[in-house]
């Protein structure tokens, strides 16, 4: 079977059967975004869905900011989804070698 066969989803249960929940961890594979303890009271949300170019977005399309601007909101709604508040964000980038240094400015 080819990853093309297996799909998105089918992919992160195969992953899933084979990833045990750690101490601390309330929610792992499966939901908008993975929830841990940190203290008592206290969780954290995190979301990391990354935008493939070509699937996600077009950069004929999207100027910078606006790409910028839904990379941010397709995590935040993840998080909104599970009633949580979004305070920081982290990126991922997995972008050709050849990108212009001003798209990324």
């Amino acid at each position: 079977m080819k990853l093309g066969e297996l799909g998105e989803f089918g992919l992160i249960n195969r992953i899933a059967a084979h990833v045990a929940g750690g101490n601390g961890v309330i929610t792992g594979i499966g939901d908008d975004a993975a929830v841990t303890a940190l203290s008592p009271g206290m969780q954290l949300l995190t979301s990391t869905d990354m935008l493939l170019e070509d699937v996600h977005f077009r950069r004929s399309w999207h100027d910078p900011c606006r790409l910028g601007r839904k990379s941010l909101a397709v995590n935040i709604s993840d998080i909104a989804a599970m009633g949580g508040i979004p305070r920081w964000a982290t990126l991922s980038l997995a972008v050709p070698a050849d990108l212009p240094l001003y798209f990324l400015d």
